[in-house]
């Protein structure tokens, strides 16, 4: 395979119907195909698939669902060519979860790499020792639910895809030479088997927060108390727990229990923004907890 410039891929976004068609037909024509997802966790409540990668022996593809029904996609991948992924076992999940997909014929990179004890199984290291390229980080952190999508965004989630296939021929042939394709395929197999986990809300979740044990079973009422509080809250807002308050800052709210607006403000990490959001709900918290 011919590689384009190291972060320079070309990839073809995928955003309409028909452009999909065209690449279902591509991959059911393939023997192996590199998958990979991105999703929004680290920014919503309510996590989903916001972008789907694949990489053909033509073409570099990065798929939008926000925009385009990605289904008809799902028959040429799952009825049996090798899907190639790395660390496959959250992108199996997530594909799952949403969309019902299900791949009997897994190849797992990261699990292959581990059988053959490499040192670094992360994609950056095994593409750095097998094809002198260093992936950049840049957008590790991105949003990929935000539209539009930059195209230096799509290039960056390219390329998690783009040398999966040929670092699977050399991963499966070291594997076959040192008699060990079997049993990895065995493991490919249980990563495939993945099912996925349902969000479930522990409302004893506060006390694994940091600092949680040190408290007094006043502090600890009060704590319990903004935990649920702020859960409810992320919810409504879909946004994660943390984007809303902070658990240094919920704890020591909790240490000192504020009874008013301008005690709770001046609290380090109590924001204007927090006030604004989630003032009234912290201090009615906090009343219920001395109170019950």
């Amino acid at each position: 395979m011919n590689f384009p410039t190291p972060g320079q891929p070309r990839p073809i976004l995928v955003n309409r119907p028909e452009v999909l068609a065209a690449l279902a037909a591509e991959v059911a024509g393939e023997d192996v195909v590199a998958l990979d997802t991105e999703s929004n966790s680290f920014h919503v409540y309510r996590e989903r698939i916001c972008l789907m990668q694949i990489t053909t022996r033509r073409a570099d593809y990065v798929i939008d669902p926000l925009a385009v029904d990605v289904r008809p996609l799902g028959r040429a991948l799952t009825d049996g060519r090798e899907v190639v992924l790395h660390g496959a076992d959250y992108d199996v999940r997530c594909l799952k979860r949403e969309l019902g997909w299900r791949f009997p014929c897994l190849f797992d990179t990261m699990a292959a790499a581990r059988r053959l004890g490499r040192l670094g199984l992360g994609l950056s290291a095994l593409v750095s020792a097998h094809f002198g390229v260093a992936l950049s980080k840049e957008h590790q952190r991105s949003d990929w639910g935000r539209r539009p999508l930059s195209s230096d965004q799509l290039r960056y989630a390219a390329l998690d895809t783009h040398f999966l296939l040929p670092l699977q021929r050399l991963l499966a042939a070291e594997l076959e030479a040192a008699g060990r394709l079997g049993e990895a395929r065995k493991e490919f197999q249980r990563i495939a088997a993945a099912e996925p986990r349902p969000k479930v809300f522990d409302p004893e979740g506060y006390r694994r927060l940091k600092a949680a044990r040190d408290l007094d079973p006043a502090a600890s009422a009060a704590l319990r108390a903004l935990y649920l509080a702020r859960e409810d809250r992320a919810s409504a807002l879909d946004r994660p727990p943390f984007k809303v308050l902070a658990e240094q800052t919920m704890v020591e709210i909790a240490r000192r229990r504020p009874r008013t607006a301008e005690d709770l403000a001046r609290i380090p990490g109590v924001t204007a923004s927090v006030m604004r959001r989630l003032g009234e709900d912290i201090l009615a918290a906090l009343r219920s907890a001395a109170e019950g």
